[in-house]
């Protein structure tokens, strides 16, 4: 897919443009664009104006063969969410045989803005995961953006955002058979702009990573804690951490056959990590990040871990196996512990598919979060306001601590079915010291599955959910 800015008569070589029009405003461009097509009159006979998010096809008298116009509702109530929702209705109403596409800005918010959201809407919604099907999703060769205001730096950055999103969810909609923790390290290394450092289950025992030596004992794949670094060392570090179970059978807690296809998904928080790594460096930005993705399959065996084992992790506290079943935790703290110790972070933020307590609680499109510090709690919350990933505090006290406490280590990895989104993240905390630290349950909004709900803009599969939300922190938090 190439894309191209141009103002808005620079319409005539294009096959179909999009033209998203509100009840209550018509902005310049858009009086431009039905001026110039000769398209009012039916616009008219057709009952003016669709309503929000209903799409109208229309032939045009001159130039591109159709416009698709959707509404967008009154002004008042448009913010990027219903720009979203209505150009990705208009995108899927775009003929296959496009092969020029243009869209035109409402104006509606500042230019750049507006343009990095049209390109990103267009990304993402694009994807498919398609790879084994033999009929192929098709898209238009050329994007052209018709503004007349300056908008190149904008399209750029809604691109780079949107294929850093495609490519997490590329990594979490792959089978485990292929989106193996090996296929991940291969996947980093492509990234030129950042050191890469993979240590493997010599590395976990020689460091004392009880959590994920002993999470990937059963596992057929060779398990990694793979570890990007980019930018500026003398900045503060912000370090990310994404949980990377390629493929969660529940190990010896085995988990129902009833859905389990979809614990491919138990990598998401991994691949956001990646993504995000990819756009954080394609962007360019002046900072200093840390990507942590542990990597491992949890799978039953012989040589499984099993309940009742008691680990040791990198920073010297045990954890009592009450399930093999809450093995995330496990993993990811042995590498929240390894990577404060390494790299000294000023920040930390984790995310992973952690509990079914969290979706339970806040549903399909919101993620829970908690942590040790109030202020940098504050600033993931406020970034995710500039993106479709909704952010809720969940509480994290010493009643959850309590309830992790062990007779027979330190802690143990589950506290019963009351605040299991909590009491994982009382876990977790053992592992962060006094760094600042954010933690992210992404269970219910990292994939959709068939009896979820869904957004317009996102098909079934993984969603991408935190990868643009982590770009944005470490844009307004850095330099």
């Amino acid at each position: 897919m190439n894309f191209n800015s141009g103002p808005v008569k620079d319409i005539f070589d294009l096959d179909t443009v999009i033209c998203m029009e509100m009840e209550d405003a018509e902005p310049a461009s858009t009086r431009m664009l039905l001026d110039t097509l000769k398209i009012d009159p039916i616009m008219k006979r057709l009952g003016g104006i669709p309503r929000k998010g209903k799409t109208v096809i229309l032939p045009s008298m001159d130039g591109p063969g159709t416009v698709v116009v959707v509404g967008l509702g009154k002004r008042e109530n448009v913010d990027t969410e219903v720009l979203r929702t209505s150009l990705s209705t208009a995108i899927k109403a775009v003929g296959p045989g496009c092969k020029n596409l243009g869209i035109v800005l409402p104006e509606i918010f500042p230019a750049e803005a507006e343009a990095m959201e049209v390109a990103y809407t267009y990304e993402i919604t694009s994807y498919s995961f398609d790879e084994f099907k033999a009929e192929k999703k098709t898209s238009p060769d050329l994007l052209r953006i018709l503004s007349d205001r300056e908008i190149k730096h904008g399209i750029e950055k809604g691109r780079i955002m949107g294929e850093a999103t495609n490519l997490t969810r590329y990594l979490a909609d792959l089978p485990s058979s292929i989106g193996t923790p090996t296929f991940f390290e291969k996947t980093l290394r492509e990234n030129g702009r950042v050191a890469v450092t993979a240590l493997g289950r010599d590395d976990f025992i020689k460091f004392g990573m009880g959590g994920l030596e002993g999470v990937s004992r059963g596992a057929h794949e060779p398990a990694r804690l793979l570890i990007a670094e980019y930018g500026d060392r003398e900045l503060p570090a912000i370090m990310l951490v994404g949980k990377g179970i390629t493929f969660d059978s529940g190990g010896i807690s085995i988990k129902p056959s009833d859905g389990m296809q979809e614990m491919k998904f138990d990598k998401c928080g991994a691949a956001a990590v990646l993504g995000a790594m990819k756009a954080i460096t394609e962007l360019g930005l002046n900072a200093h990040v840390v990507g942590l993705m542990p990597l491992t399959e949890n799978m039953p065996g012989g040589g499984s871990y099993k309940p009742g084992e008691i680990l040791r992790h990198y920073n010297g506290v045990t954890s009592e196996v009450i399930s093999t079943d809450a093995e995330g935790r496990l993993v990811l703290a042995d590498a929240l512990a390894f990577g404060i110790d390494k790299y000294r972070p000023a920040s930390v933020i984790d995310l992973a598919t952690l509990t079914g307590a969290c979706v339970i609680a806040l549903g399909n499109n919101i993620a829970g979060v908690m942590g040790n510090n109030k202020g940098l709690q504050e600033k993931i919350i406020e970034a995710s306001k500039n993106t479709w990933e909704k952010l809720w505090p969940l509480p994290l006290d010493d009643d959850f601590r309590e309830q992790i406490r062990s007779d027979v280590a330190d802690i143990k990895n589950t506290g019963g079915r009351p605040g299991g989104a909590e009491t994982a993240g009382a876990f977790l905390s053992n592992f962060v010291g006094e760094v600042p630290w954010v933690h992210l349950d992404i269970a219910g909004t990292a994939w959709r599955g068939q009896k979820t709900s869904k957004k317009d803009y996102l098909g079934p599969g993984a969603t991408g959910f935190g990868t643009r939300l982590l770009v944005e922190f470490v844009m307004a938090n850095s330099g």
